[in-house]
């Protein structure tokens, strides 16, 4: 048994390492760590402090010089650490179209040709995938405004897994209206944002706002809102800017003028 210590030992497998992120832990040779939940097409990426302090060829530790992933499910990719990184960074991205469930990573960290004799530390990464890592939620959920003015509503979004992702917010529902949002959110946090949605017409508009994951559009919710568009003073003052002048000749000035005030707003 002693000499399978020495061995143990000597591969620098009786010691630990660090992970700084995404969440703070020594790890060891053979441990699986959870990372938590993330939605298809989205990228987690692990840290690990290249660091150890015992082992080694002098028994006092040394520096890992690289970390990457291997045997990933199909149509996951990954992206190696730099070589002599500080810290050795790791990203992991999930294929778009995965299907939910638990998924177990290998992640090796290695002693460039075992110059320190520190040997290979291999690790587990166990993410779980889910289509359920955001949420969103608007405010008002009806409103009206005058024709050619902007409604302005506040989209809260909630992304609740591990990865941070950018999101696309857009809304359909209302003529010669198309505009797409970006808005970054980092893990397991949420922002608010504005957003102006303005129509042209009178009418009663069901907008439907969407939210959906630049990763994947598996990731994606959608809202329904109320909109009255009426007339207002200001629209009905720009109006005389157009058609025919048929008010009487003597009214003509004080249209001119209410055309000119409107045009200064």
């Amino acid at each position: 048994m002693k000499w399978l210590l020495t061995l143990l030992a000597l591969s620098g497998l009786l010691f630990s390492i660090q992970m700084v992120e995404p969440i703070l832990t020594d790890i060891s040779e053979g441990e699986t760590v959870d990372l938590g939940t993330i939605g298809p097409g989205q990228t987690i990426e692990v840290q690990i402090h290249p660091k150890v302090y015992e082992g080694g060829i002098h028994g006092i530790g040394g520096n890992y010089d690289q970390a990457y992933a291997t045997n990933l499910p199909t149509g996951w990719t990954t992206q190696a650490s730099k070589l002599y990184g500080n810290p050795l960074q790791v990203k992991i991205t999930a294929g778009p179209y995965t299907g939910e469930g638990t998924y177990t990573i290998p992640v090796k960290i290695e002693d460039e040709g075992n110059g320190e004799e520190l040997g290979t530390l291999t690790f587990n990464v166990r993410l779980t995938v889910s289509e359920e890592v955001m949420a969103f939620s608007v405010k008002p959920t009806e409103t009206t405004t005058g024709v050619g003015q902007p409604a302005r509503f506040e989209i809260a979004i909630d992304n609740t897994g591990t990865a941070g992702d950018t999101f696309k917010v857009s809304a359909e529902g209302v003529s010669k209206w198309e505009f797409t949002k970006l808005v970054y959110i980092p893990p397991k946090s949420s922002k608010t944002i504005d957003y102006e949605v303005a129509a042209f017409e009178e009418e009663t508009y069901e907008t439907v706002f969407k939210v959906e994951s630049s990763s994947s559009p598996r990731v994606s919710a959608e809202e329904t809102v109320v909109l009255h568009v009426h007339p207002d003073l200001l629209s009905d003052y720009k109006a005389v800017n157009n058609g025919a002048l048929l008010f009487p000749i003597i009214e003509a000035p004080v249209y001119a003028l209410v055309g000119l005030i409107s045009n200064l707003w």
